[in-house]
């Protein structure tokens, strides 16, 4: 039989071999209607933007790298929102501090209290971040800068409610407690730095506010509050250093060796041929830092250093922290 002709007894000559029209697919009903429609109308039919993309990955030479650009997009498009619908402790802060209530009892010194709790606990709270001047307990003199700073501390919180904050490290090898102390609107541990009764230290983890007391270190030194003040009124040749132990002097006199200790980190200015028994400037981390070029600064250089006179194992010493506590008067010759 040759291709397009009828078919013997079919009657007709519209029927031919093979159809012309394809035929016509599965039809189902649609619920609560009469009318009939095929199963596959309306599903899997692409639209306008199907359409357009399929034909610029086709049809353009650089198709597959157009996919690829746009797949990394909607992902990473994806990505951002569920970064922003994430939930809002996600974006929160760093947790805010414990925060203690307590009845200050009694004040030890400038830094040094003992509160009672609400629970009716007894603690002994080492304040954070500063170091007041010793007191000599065994000395009747009042009118060292130790009696001061014990003097400011308690006008400040005797016998007042005080909220204790708590750092990293809630206590030291000794069982005290470790805190920021604020009575009422007055951040005790700032206000004794920028009065010039304390000096700023830094041991870490508990260094929130390390900067912010740095900071008032800095002014109070610069106007001469407290002790700063007393020490420049006071010019100590480095040879009688020892005679000012605990006492707040300016002392003067030539760096004769610089030495940085590889473990420690701490500087040395040593100002005699001794350096285990004669004045010596020490310089602790983290503070060596702010200092630069220390051993071309300071060598063999005329210097004038403010600060309280201390005594380490017999050797007098002033401890810095800012490279202001020392002045350059010249070079030794």
């Amino acid at each position: 039989m040759r291709r397009g002709s009828v078919p013997a007894g079919t009657g007709s000559s519209t029927n031919r071999w093979p159809p012309t029209t394809p035929p016509c697919p599965p039809t189902r009903s649609i619920p609560g209607s009469t009318a009939w429609r095929p199963a596959t109308a309306g599903r899997n039919r692409p639209g306008p933007w199907a359409k357009w993309l399929c034909m610029a990955i086709t049809r353009h030479r650089f198709g597959w790298l157009f996919a690829v650009c746009l797949l990394a997009a909607l992902a990473l498009a994806a990505i951002t929102v569920q970064w922003w619908q994430r939930p809002a402790p996600d974006r929160a802060g760093p947790p805010s501090p414990a925060v203690l209530e307590a009845r200050v009892t009694r004040v030890i010194d400038g830094d040094t209290i003992v509160v009672r709790t609400r629970d009716e606990r007894e603690e002994t709270v080492r304040y954070i971040g500063i170091n007041a001047p010793e007191i000599d307990w065994e000395s009747d003199d009042r009118r060292g800068p130790g009696w001061a700073a014990r003097t400011l501390n308690q006008r400040l919180v005797a016998g007042q409610v005080v909220r204790l904050e708590l750092d990293a490290e809630p206590r030291d090898s000794h069982g005290r407690l470790l805190a920021y102390v604020y009575a009422g609107d007055v951040f005790v541990n700032a206000r004794l730095v920028e009065e010039g009764w304390a000096v700023t230290v830094r041991i870490p983890p508990n260094d929130r506010h390390f900067h912010l007391l740095l900071d008032r270190q800095r002014a109070a030194l610069a106007a001469g509050r407290g002790f700063w003040g007393e020490a420049a009124a006071q010019l100590v040749d480095w040879q009688a250093a020892g005679e000012y132990i605990g006492l707040p002097a300016t002392v003067e006199g030539v760096v004769r060796r610089v030495h940085r200790d590889r473990q420690s980190g701490i500087i040395f200015l040593n100002f005699g041929p001794n350096p285990r028994r004669d004045f010596t400037v020490v310089i602790r981390p983290p503070f060596g830092e702010l200092f630069l070029s220390p051993e071309e600064r300071y060598l063999n250089r005329r210097v004038r250093v403010r600060g309280i006179v201390e005594a380490f194992q017999g050797q007098p010493q002033i401890v810095v922290q800012l490279p202001e506590q020392i002045e350059v008067i010249s070079s030794s010759r």
